[in-house]
């Protein structure tokens, strides 16, 4: 792994996410004392042309590098194993080598800055991890013409940085490569030249992109409410006053950052995904920029005032990072988020030997029982389908095929027929619905009918509709049970604690509100059986967690006659 410390693997990767978003913030410290150097750059208009480094400048970029790094989503990417924490460094060395690399070439203008060379490198690079990095295109491209102009030259120049660029690209290579290989996890199976291209332009989450002004209006209200649990509401005042003192003395880096927030919103507003937070990092760390300068005025400012005063300002803006760890402490928290070790434990220790588990909860289901089957070597015998995949990825199927060929060989015939019409959805060539449809219920069917001799098969209680009814559904924990008789000894009851963390939290809520469907199930199933005193204790559990559960409140009811 990535940190050589005598800790699981998973700790590893956060502890490597940690270090990572540190290092971004010291990164953006850097990045804003080159912005400020950069006065040919951005024609930095300055009354008296004092030294640019100044270490009122410093503290200044010292505290908003602070007040950014303490911001909620910012400080969420050292807690979480994604690929934000990397992209946040790709991102501001980008901009620290593009902008650095700028005020070089005007400097030495008949030699090639290592600047831009190393800028075009990490922009590949960064390309490579997130293609949010487009965000960045169109800022850097308005401020490289504006600077150097539309001449022959500037053109000839970015043809000479681009191989750097492609070097750093090219680790998108190995993609290709490693999915020949046939790994046992192959995401999109980007081995062919069509599948690659579909997975490198994220073909597969475009149906998310730019799908209404319903999306538009929902992520505008999230970012909106959410900006002041970011900075805290008394960076407000410095927000307003960085953009004025950017605006009066450094027009060109107003309209720079301008089209890097900007550009970020426009994109982050039409994509339509629950946990859509990560992608307005950009706009924080451009707000982040803009607080710099805020901060450094007021710093000019108080100056000129009495000793005291000054002393009693920089004393209260250098708390403000203090404000901004206590206030976002809670939200950042995740030593309590221990949900999907929960769900999981609680899962297998009721799946029945050589199980088929078909599923939907990605989050707090499918994707950690990956962790505990592939790198915790537990439970290799569960057969576990992503139902979504499934029904809308033929990938999934060659990943079915390497993992559980059995299965697959079983099924042939009807997910055959299935991929067939899977493939015209793919490709955008016009299908029936209809037909697709009945050939996704026989797939269903096929995969129930045929493990069932040897396999018990659990489903996610969300799913139920999708399967016969000449199916008897016992609950079986936090999953239904599909047998062809009615078997009581089947039944296991979902009642557990479980840790939910933050209701607020999107993943917390689906549990919670899953949870809430699994119990109400088994309190009905219970009923149906004559078991009236086990279904008041799963009832008591339903309206604790929900008061107003009216199905709960009914079958309350309907046991006391």
């Amino acid at each position: 792994m990535m940190i050589p410390v005598p800790l699981e693997e998973i700790l590893r990767l956060n502890v490597f996410a940690a270090l990572l978003t540190a290092i971004a913030v010291g990164v953006f410290f850097k990045t804003t004392l080159i912005l400020r150097r950069s006065v040919f750059v951005f024609q930095v208009r300055s009354q008296k042309r004092k030294e640019l480094n100044d270490h009122r400048f410093i503290l200044a970029s010292a505290i908003a590098s602070l007040m950014l790094g303490f911001s909620t989503t910012f400080w969420s990417q050292s807690t979480a194993i994604e690929v934000y924490p990397l992209h946040l460094v790709l991102v501001m060395l980008s901009t620290l080598f593009f902008v650095g690399g700028l005020e070089e070439q005007l400097g030495e203008p008949q030699v090639l800055s290592r600047k831009l060379i190393l800028f075009a490198f990490v922009l590949g690079l960064s390309f490579s991890n997130h293609m949010t990095t487009i965000l960045l295109a169109p800022g850097f491209l308005w401020l490289y013409l504006r600077v150097f102009g539309f001449g022959k030259e500037s053109f000839r120049q970015i043809l000479k940085i681009a191989p750097f660029f492609l070097l750093g690209l090219s680790i998108y290579i190995y993609m290709p490569i490693r999915s020949s290989g046939n790994p046992l996890l192959d995401w999109g199976h980007p081995a062919t030249l069509e599948r690659f291209f579909w997975h490198v332009s994220g073909k597969q989450f475009r149906v998310w992109m730019f799908s209404g002004w319903s999306a538009v209006q929902k992520q505008l209200s999230y970012f909106a409410n959410n900006f002041t649990s970011e900075f805290h509401i008394a960076l407000i005042a410095c927000i307003v006053i960085g953009m004025f003192v950017l605006f009066k003395r450094a027009h060109r880096m107003f309209i720079f950052l301008a089209f890097l927030f900007l550009t970020t919103m426009v994109y982050a507003v039409n994509y339509d995904i629950f946990d859509i937070g990560s992608y307005f990092l950009l706009s924080y760390i451009v707000t982040g920029w803009i607080v710099v300068y805020g901060i450094d005025f007021l710093f000019e400012w108080m100056s000129r005032k009495r000793s005291w005063m000054k002393t009693t300002v920089v004393v209260v803006l250098s708390t403000l990072p203090i404000v901004q760890i206590m206030n976002h402490w809670t939200e950042v928290d995740e030593t309590k988020n221990i949900l999907p070790q929960q769900f999981v434990r609680n899962a297998f220790s009721h799946f029945e030997p050589d199980a088929v588990v078909i599923a939907s909860q990605w989050d707090y289901f499918i994707s950690p029982s990956l962790y505990y089957q592939f790198i915790r070597n537990e439970r290799h015998d569960i057969t576990i389908i992503d139902k979504s995949l499934l029904q809308n990825r033929s990938w999934y199927f060659m990943q079915l095929q390497r993992q559980h060929p059995q299965l697959i060989e079983h099924i042939m015939l009807s997910a055959n027929l299935f991929l067939k019409e899977l493939d015209k959805f793919e490709h955008d060539i016009p299908f029936d619905f209809n037909i697709i449809q009945l050939y996704w219920q026989n797939l269903l069917s096929d995969i129930v009918e045929k493990s069932l001799p040897n396999h018990p098969i659990y489903i996610d209680a969300r799913l139920d509709r999708e399967f016969s009814s000449a199916y008897c559904r016992t609950p079986a924990g936090l999953f239904l049970r599909l047998t062809k008789k009615e078997d009581t000894t089947c039944y296991k009851t979902a009642l557990a604690y479980f840790g939910i963390w933050d209701i607020k939290q999107p993943v917390a809520k689906d549990f919670e509100q899953y949870y809430i469907a699994v119990l109400l199930r088994e309190a009905d199933w219970l009923l149906k059986n004559g078991r009236s005193d086990e279904a008041k204790t799963i009832l008591t559990e339903v309206l604790c967690i929900e008061p107003g559960n009216l199905y709960a409140s009914w079958l309350m009811k309907k046991r006391g006659k």
